[in-house]
């Protein structure tokens, strides 16, 4: 009677774990991101006046800033523990 009782131990193991390991597979979704809620599909790139305000394009523009120097070294790459596995 143990050996059927380990048989029907082994069969209800294999029976979750197949059940958890085929309802994760599905978890996942094919595609891009979905964007924020509150995203524009028709974004400018640049900001532009409206009709009611006056445009000078011919006024000075300010020059654009200049990143500041860094004098310190790049920091080394951050490893994970796994990538071993795509191959680097």
């Amino acid at each position: 009677m143990n050996s059927f009782a380990d048989r029907l131990g082994r069969l209800a193991l294999v029976a979750v774990t197949a059940a958890a390991v085929l309802g994760l597979a599905a978890c996942g979704r094919k595609g891009n991101l979905d964007p924020p809620p509150n995203a524009s599909l028709t974004e400018p790139a640049t900001p532009r006046p409206s009709l009611g305000e006056d445009s000078d394009s011919l006024a000075p523009q300010p020059p654009p800033r200049a990143a500041p120097a860094s004098n310190s070294p790049p920091a080394p790459p951050k490893s994970f523990f796994l990538d071993f596995l795509i191959g680097k």
